[in-house]
């Protein structure tokens, strides 16, 4: 073979090695996730329930468009922290793969979270999530729902001047106006007396005051804390997708 065939041949494996390396990575396609199917409730619930048993207590969960996050209370008394994501990285200039991955983290859980897990792993069916998206006509792609306390919250790029909650079960969805999920520790009940030809009845009301507190640990001058680099890298990877910024600084808080 002559020298001009051999480079040739060479450059020609040379590619082919390049799109099998990219083919591997997973990025098989043009959306924000490379073409990999986005983690869902429905493939990341049964593993939590086989991780940490049907009576972990829920304290909170994020459904967005690429992966699930949870925080749940064990029978241990610990709060397990379980992100499944897909991850983008680059492999030469200008060319990203993405792949799935899981990160889990243990502490111990504060006073507000243990008194708001009130649910169960076993209570939350995995369909849940898709069922409200098809109610409010949200796209998956976009949205994302968080289930604090006994309520899911939801809200999407699509429309976001709607934001919509309901109960554990996908049950009483309604418009909200707030900006963020209630937080299940703050709340007022009060009646309000509604009269009709047949009598008078009594509705109930709960009125939400949102708050957000972030905390920061120390750091040495000049570097960041680990959470503070996890938001920065989440929301870099959320190319100005303003849904998924906002999942971000809900999962990383500095």
């Amino acid at each position: 073979m002559s020298k001009g065939r051999k480079r040739v041949a060479a450059g020609v494996v040379g590619i082919a090695a390049a799109v099998i390396g990219v083919a591997i990575a997973g990025h098989v396609g043009t959306d924000s996730n490379g073409g990999l199917k986005p983690y869902g409730l429905r493939e990341t619930l049964p593993g939590m329930v086989s991780s940490f048993g049907s009576n972990a207590r829920v304290v909170k969960i994020i459904v967005g468009s690429s992966g699930v996050y949870y925080q749940v209370i064990g029978s241990d008394r610990r709060l397990h922290i379980r992100d499944y994501s897909i991850t983008q990285s680059e492999i030469d200039a200008g060319t990203y793969g993405y792949n799935r991955k899981t990160d889990n983290v243990v502490r111990v859980p504060t006073v507000a979270e243990s008194r708001s897990a009130v649910l169960t792993l076993g209570q939350i069916d995995p369909t849940v999530v898709d069922s409200l998206y098809s109610k409010v006509g949200f796209p998956r792609q976009g949205s994302s729902a968080t289930l604090t306390g006994r309520s899911w919250f939801l809200e999407s790029g699509a429309q976001p001047e709607h934001r919509f909650v309901a109960a554990y079960d996908g049950d009483g969805v309604q418009r909200t106006q707030s900006a963020a999920p209630p937080d299940p520790n703050i709340a007022t009940t009060q009646a309000t007396p509604v009269t009709s030809s047949n009598g008078s009845k009594a509705t109930t009301t709960t009125v939400y005051r949102l708050t957000t507190t972030i905390t920061s640990g120390s750091t040495k001058p000049g570097k960041l804390s680990r959470a503070t680099q996890r938001l920065a890298t989440c929301i870099t990877r959320a190319q100005g997708d303003v849904n998924k910024i906002v999942v971000c600084q809900r999962k990383f808080v500095p």
